[in-house]
């Protein structure tokens, strides 16, 4: 169809995932448009603009782990949409939706889904598994 370009998808899609979730530099966001909303799930909310992506979801995690990682187990896109599934891995060092730290090592299971359009993304959403974290650290969620 006219307008959806799979290879660019692909590729801000993926530097996305990874400068934002495994990046160990400072926080940029060089695959998202300016005006971007990212929906996340409960304790992380929505952001509107690059600027409340970076400082209530990005920084946070960031922040809340160490030496992050990210395994990537099913990607795929679709015109202009990209989807993936996988783990964010790292060290817990400091409190995350509430969860003080608990020095660990964790594995936090996700699924992430783009909408690229003009080769940046335009919108962003998240799911965590929240209650998997929770149980490798010795908690029961429910």
């Amino acid at each position: 169809a006219r307008g959806q370009d799979s290879a660019t998808a692909r590729r801000v899609s993926l530097s996305a995932l990874q400068e934002d979730w495994a990046g160990t530099g400072p926080v940029e966001t060089k695959a998202w448009a300016s005006d971007m909303i990212f929906y996340g799930p409960g304790g992380v909310g929505t952001a509107r603009g690059t600027e409340q992506y970076q400082r209530y979801v990005l920084e946070p995690f960031r922040a809340a782990f160490a030496d992050r990682q990210v395994e990537t187990k099913i990607f795929g896109c679709e015109g202009n949409y990209c989807g993936a599934f996988g783990e964010l891995r790292g060290n817990h060092v400091g409190t995350w939706l509430g969860l003080k730290a608990t020095g660990k090592p964790v594995a936090i299971r996700f699924a992430f889904h783009w909408h690229v359009t003009d080769g940046r993304a335009k919108e962003g959403w998240a799911i965590f598994d929240v209650p998997g974290l929770f149980k490798q650290v010795g908690l029961d969620f429910f």
